[in-house]
């Protein structure tokens, strides 16, 4: 797992902003108790915010955003049919050949995830490198939802490879 990218005290920017957001829906929610400033600045009040939710979702309480609990907070809004495509793993919208991260790694992810439903589109290697085969499967992305074929995540495609993600309806539990 590639950590570059993960949210932890001491960093700003939108991404905590809109961390800072999604913990408080779930303050909201009565699932954690501390409010946040959404300031975008991750201080001791976000950590504890967040060791929160890791204690909510049966995780380590390390009040670091890593992949599982990056996981974990995507997934729990799924449930609360919380919608949303903004860009939490990174705090830009833009990825392109080369790029490396979480970032990367949760759009090779969410681009499998699309794959496994869509049977014109191809799994592909989940490794937090954006290489040739990335590339080839954002451009296949592009050509299905009329997007401009560049094979670079900007935006628009970042926007729409998260919306079709979140639409895809999530598996019921089997008892």
């Amino acid at each position: 797992m590639f950590t570059s990218s993960v949210l932890k005290q001491g960093d700003i920017g939108l991404a905590v902003n809109k961390m800072q957001a999604y913990l408080n829906l779930f303050q909201e929610r009565g699932l954690i108790q501390t409010r946040n400033f959404q300031d975008g600045v991750y201080g001791p009040r976000t950590a504890a915010a967040v060791k929160e939710f890791q204690r909510y979702a049966g995780l380590s309480q390390d009040g670091i955003i890593g992949n599982n609990t990056w996981d974990a907070i995507v997934n729990k809004l799924r449930e609360l049919g919380i919608v949303t495509n903004i860009p939490v793993a990174s705090d830009r919208f833009f990825l392109s050949s080369g790029a490396t991260g979480i970032a990367v790694f949760k759009m090779q992810e969410y681009l499998n995830e699309i794959a496994a439903v869509n049977s014109c589109m191809r799994p592909i290697p989940i490794d937090g490198m954006y290489g040739p085969r990335t590339v080839t499967a954002v451009q296949m992305f592009q050509y299905l939802y009329d997007l401009t074929i560049d094979g670079v995540i900007g935006s628009r495609t970042w926007d729409a490879i998260l919306n079709e993600r979140n639409a895809i309806p999530t598996a019921t539990p089997t008892v």
